[in-house]
């Protein structure tokens, strides 16, 4: 799980935009836009408030007006706490958003806790035992800790760290059935997943929190039966300080969104992703063997000859080194082909399909590249003159294509005797660090050697970078630092800052994907790798 804060430009996000089904219940929609300013009415659905105002918005978070939820007193922890409806909702969907408006700095067990629990109108504090809730998400305020806890009764189900400093946009979806999978849609592909009976899943700035889309169990005691889920809200604990900011409170039983998942659906995702053994239009060749055998699928450009000497793009697919296949990224192959280059899709180790950490991701791109230079009179290339590109985890794995520097899980074999002729990024990551990257704690011990912000060498190739400034998982600042290093080092670079769009920003504006082409073009022709022959 990555650090899930990121960075945002200018938060407009979220119940006003949700897509409702048709024929949802929606139970709480609440944006705090009809509240006076100071006031938080308790009226229904809301049942419970306690030390939570209403202020205007300002200018770090959220439109109009926000809930503040400011427990002042060292003996009294707030509350605010609603009624999801009288009838058991089977299934639920919630989002909200939410902003730590004073981090500390000491006290650890300072957090804000949004709980979802069995509701009891005999019972004002049901948010307050542990008993009682079917699973809670914890937010720390400390800003040494930076804490978030999945919590199931006592039991602490995922640990990771969040950004304080930016709004965390969360959605959670819960299904309290004994025997039925619910479908819903991931937030950050829109592709389908399945989540498991009696259990729930959390989703922050689109970034899935824990290992497992199918979710987390929820406390039995609670979710077993008939018993109602009927009560959301957040509390705090009474001996803390804490001081946050809420907007866009929203839960819904989405009927049509999320549903009992069919059969076709079951069979669809039944094996998930599927590692290619070919590719329409590309040859398979095989560059590592054995125990990790790997292939690539390589793009052959019209007139190729092998006496060629033609440059070639090379690019890695991203996926957080979870998910991806060579087929998300035979677009760019299949495009560098068109230009008269050799384009080249390489697969590479994922956690979904073999099980494997980002080091191993890391050791075969390396591996991917040497074994192309190495080739490169068989492939017809020019070994001065291969390019390397990659989109997000992906360009973290063409980061490393470029740096001598060994990185832990690759050995010395693994370095190629020449660096790319230039990089192409987009939506990179560049910095795992523990304080200032992408997911360190995928990395563990080795976050910051991971880090190609931390490992550059002295003279890089030249590097295009593609980002969103709205890039809600790899933050957008982590391209401007990796652009000031180059700089300052006196390397290439030239950042393309995409003004909105998110981390994929060419899905949610299909224009950008020939405004990309087009620059590519431009900087490849500008360090003669266009026209591919010489």
């Amino acid at each position: 799980m990555n650090t899930l804060g990121m960075a945002f430009a200018g938060l407009v996000v979220c119940a006003a935009g949700f897509a409702q089904a048709k024929g949802s219940t929606v139970y709480i929609d609440e944006t705090f836009d009809s509240y006076d300013a100071g006031r938080l009415r308790a009226v229904a659905p809301l049942c419970r408030v306690e030390q939570v105002s209403v202020e205007k918005a300002p200018g770090t978070f959220g439109t109009g007006k926000v809930a503040r939820y400011n427990d002042s007193s060292p003996d009294d922890g707030g509350a605010l706490e609603y009624s999801v409806g009288a009838r058991a909702p089977g299934r639920m969907y919630i989002e909200f958003d939410l902003f730590n408006n004073e981090p500390g700095e000491l006290d650890s067990k300072m957090a804000l806790i949004f709980s979802v629990a069995q509701w009891d109108a005999s019972r004002n504090l049901s948010l307050n035992a542990n008993a009682k809730r079917a699973f809670a998400i914890e937010f720390y305020q400390s800003g040494y800790y930076r804490t978030l806890l999945l919590r199931v009764g006592a039991s602490v189900e995922q640990e990771s760290t969040y950004d304080m400093n930016v709004p965390q946009h969360v959605q959670v979806w819960v299904n309290d059935h004994e025997t039925e999978m619910l479908s819903y849609e991931k937030p950050d592909t829109g592709e389908a997943a399945l989540l498991n009976p009696d259990s729930f899943v959390v989703w922050i700035n689109k970034e899935l929190v824990g290992f497992d889309p199918a979710g987390i169990l929820m406390q039995k005691s609670i979710s077993a039966g008939d018993a109602v889920l009927g009560r959301v809200g957040f509390g705090s604990p009474s001996h803390g300080l804490v001081d946050f900011l809420l907007d866009n409170f929203h839960v819904e039983d989405p009927t049509g969104a999320s549903a009992p998942a069919t059969s076709a659906l079951l069979e669809g995702n039944e094996g998930a992703e599927v590692t290619p053994d070919r590719m329409a239009g590309a040859d398979t060749l095989q560059y590592r063997k054995g125990e990790a055998e790997m292939n690539l699928f390589v793009y052959r450009p019209e007139g190729w000859a092998a006496t060629d000497r033609r440059s070639a793009l090379i690019y890695f697919f991203g996926g957080g080194w979870t998910r991806g296949t060579p087929l998300n990224s035979a677009s760019w192959a299949r495009w560098a082909a068109e230009q008269g280059m050799v384009g080249i899709a390489p697969d590479y180790r994922t956690e979904n399909r073999f099980g494997t950490s980002p080091l191993s991701a890391v050791a075969d791109g390396r591996v991917a590249f040497n074994w192309v230079v190495e080739h490169a009179s068989r492939l017809g290339i020019d070994p001065e003159r291969i390019v390397v590109g990659g989109s997000s985890a992906g360009g973290h794995i063409a980061l490393w294509t470029a740096i001598a520097q060994t990185p832990p899980g690759s050995s010395l074999e693994e370095a190629a005797r020449v660096k790319p002729a230039a990089l192409f990024l987009s939506s990179a990551v560049t910095d795992t660090s523990v304080r200032t990257g992408y997911a360190p704690q995928r990395f563990g011990d080795d976050a910051e050697a991971l880090s190609p912000y931390h490992q550059l060498d002295s003279a890089m190739p030249p590097i295009l970078m593609f980002h969103a400034c709205d890039d809600e998982r790899v933050s957008y600042s982590s391209a401007v630092a990796l652009y000031k290093k180059m700089k300052t080092t006196g390397n290439e670079c030239e950042l393309i800052s995409v003004p909105r769009g998110g981390h994929g920003y060419s899905s949610a504006y299909p224009e950008w994907k020939e405004k990309v082409k087009s620059k590519v073009e431009t900087f490849l022709k500008k360090r003669n790798l266009l026209p591919a022959v010489s």
